[in-house]
């Protein structure tokens, strides 16, 4: 009777210390593993941006849907950046992974937020794909009613496509619209040879963003051919910045005066 008392005791004693030891290995990973947790919740906001000064020499990122907020390191990537243009409207009609049917962009509301938290300057553009101009109005007022609450510095119009006869009438139609429902400052994103051959009207706009990639290597090496008064030039579309793997399209803002015009305002 005693020896199986005591084999039974045995047995318990044994239970009871294989959970402690499973708590105590549990104790130690939450208390190992928790630092690391709290670093990833961890914001590091880029004070540098908020002085009247800024180095020019560090680009303005420009993201949309095909850049994947879970790939990017915004802590990282907020410190080698002076500001941040983001896609909000993208083809209507079109489900490419990047945006939906109705051309709204799938990540722009994370990528926003993102930088905003971080202290980084916040500009909003839309694709421009109208084929009429109801169909530019209708784009205009969706582009706005996604990104009004954000408080953008700009709306830029990416135009890149010739989908009109009188492309100019189109254009205007979009940025008159964007205007009326309440948008202050208002560019135009395109190159050069696009501007001219459609006979784009530029004066109606605050700003000018000039696409020119010269030989395209990932860095600044050269400035457009035109009489165009740019502010902002995007210079190539294999850009590389610490935070992300991926390439990406970077510009260089060209003076101080310029930078505070497109990044140092509200946009509505």
């Amino acid at each position: 009777m005693e020896s199986k008392m005591r084999r039974k005791l045995k047995k318990i004693t044994a239970v009871i210390f294989i959970i402690c030891m499973f708590g105590i290995v549990a104790l130690i990973g939450v208390i190992r593993f928790r630092p690391q947790i709290q670093m990833m919740k961890r914001v590091v906001f880029n004070t540098s941006l908020q002085h009247s000064t800024t180095d020019l020499n560090k680009p303005v990122i420009d993201l949309s849907g095909w850049q994947r907020p879970k790939e990017i390191d915004y802590n990282v990537l907020s410190e080698h950046v002076i500001g941040a243009i983001i896609r909000v409207q993208a083809t209507e009609g079109i489900s490419d992974g990047s945006a939906t049917k109705t051309g709204e962009d799938v990540a722009y509301k994370e990528h926003i937020q993102a930088f905003k938290k971080r202290g980084v300057p916040v500009a909003v553009y839309a694709y421009v794909t109208g084929k009429n101009v109801s169909q530019m109005k209708t784009q205009a007022k969706s582009f706005y009613k996604h990104a009004k609450n954000f408080q953008p510095s700009y709306y830029w119009l990416d135009v890149e496509v010739t989908n009109m006869k009188n492309m100019n009438a189109g254009i205007e139609a979009f940025r008159s619209e964007l205007a009326k429902l309440g948008a202050k400052n208002i560019g135009i994103y395109a190159q050069d040879w696009f501007i001219t051959d459609n006979h784009i009207d530029t004066k109606r706009f605050d700003a000018i963003w000039m696409a020119d990639y010269g030989r395209d290597t990932g860095y600044w090496d050269a400035s457009p051919t035109t009489t165009l008064n740019y502010s902002m030039q995007q210079f190539t579309d294999k850009g590389t910045v610490p935070g992300y793997t991926g390439d990406v399209d970077l510009s260089m803002v060209r003076t101080q005066k310029d930078y505070d015009k497109l990044f140092k305002s509200k946009g509505n």
